[in-house]
């Protein structure tokens, strides 16, 4: 009976977790998300700022078999472009009470990064200092390290428009000292935020591979978008590595749901079988 208890609670959670989720992308299947509440298009963002339908050019590549499961986005040295998705609809923006969850796993070996910084992933329609959230890797660091940054609108928490080079940038970070990114080995990367656009006390919170990492400072700040131009932007500063399995979730997911997710023999397509 307490086997036939856990499982029961297992489904009931994976139920959960399908009925928040608003976007998923495996690459299994090409580019192009295989659920999205929005645009499941994967655009290229040229050197004007135009957006382009599929992996640009040179093209970012499909690495076939060689994800966390199947397939997973490539991106070499020689990719200088961001890809990206839309988030209207397929992130669960609000004015009112923005909260959330995006899940994704990278292999990347940090020595073939060339820049000092990179980000795997942004969300904004500006930029990173301003209403965004986002992770990089930072090559200035030795080793690396990986940080989270979730800032709300730049002229309340950056009037004097120091973006990184002002104390405020830094203490809304969350950060994992050398984390455990290695070629041929994935990583699984979870950040959840909830209080924005509602209270005083907004946070987000960094998981790796289902454990717990720390919180960023608080977000007090509006947190406002266009959403029309806001996008998911993977490989912003030359990310060198893969990226698999990206999945974004309506509500800041809990640690049991993220230790569930963590688990999924098949990923996220795992809760949408078909």
């Amino acid at each position: 009976m307490p086997n036939d208890s856990a499982s029961g609670a297992a489904d009931a959670l994976r139920r959960e977790l399908a009925n928040a989720l608003t976007f998923h992308t495996s690459f299994d299947r090409g580019p192009n998300a295989d659920f999205a509440l929005g645009d499941p298009t994967l655009y290229s963002a040229s050197a004007e700022g135009a957006l382009i339908v599929g992996l640009g050019d040179p093209p970012v590549t499909i690495a076939e078999g060689r994800g966390k499961y199947g397939s997973a986005l490539e991106m070499t040295v020689e990719n200088t472009h961001v890809v990206l998705y839309k988030a209207e609809r397929n992130v669960a923006y609000s004015a009112d009470a923005f909260r959330g969850t995006v899940s994704f796993w990278l292999s990347v070996d940090t020595d073939e990064i060339p820049a000092r910084y990179c980000d795997p992933l942004q969300v904004t329609d500006k930029k990173y200092s301003d209403a965004c959230i986002w992770v990089d890797i930072t090559k200035n660091d030795t080793p690396p390290d990986l940080r989270l940054g979730v800032f709300g609108d730049a002229s309340e928490w950056d009037p004097e428009q120091k973006e990184g080079g002002g104390e405020r940038f830094f203490w809304r970070l969350a950060k994992v000292v050398e984390p455990t990114f290695a070629k041929g080995h994935w990583t699984h990367v979870v950040i959840t935020w909830d209080g924005i656009n509602d209270s005083q006390n907004g946070r987000a919170r960094l998981y790796f591979d289902g454990v717990y990492q720390g919180a960023t400072g608080r977000i007090a700040e509006r947190f406002t978008w266009d959403i029309g131009n806001a996008n998911i932007r993977l490989g912003t500063g030359q990310f060198v590595g893969l990226f698999d399995d990206l999945a974004f979730f309506n509500r800041a997911l809990t640690p049991d749901e993220i230790r569930l997710l963590n688990g999924l023999s098949g990923g996220v397509a795992d809760l949408r079988p078909t």
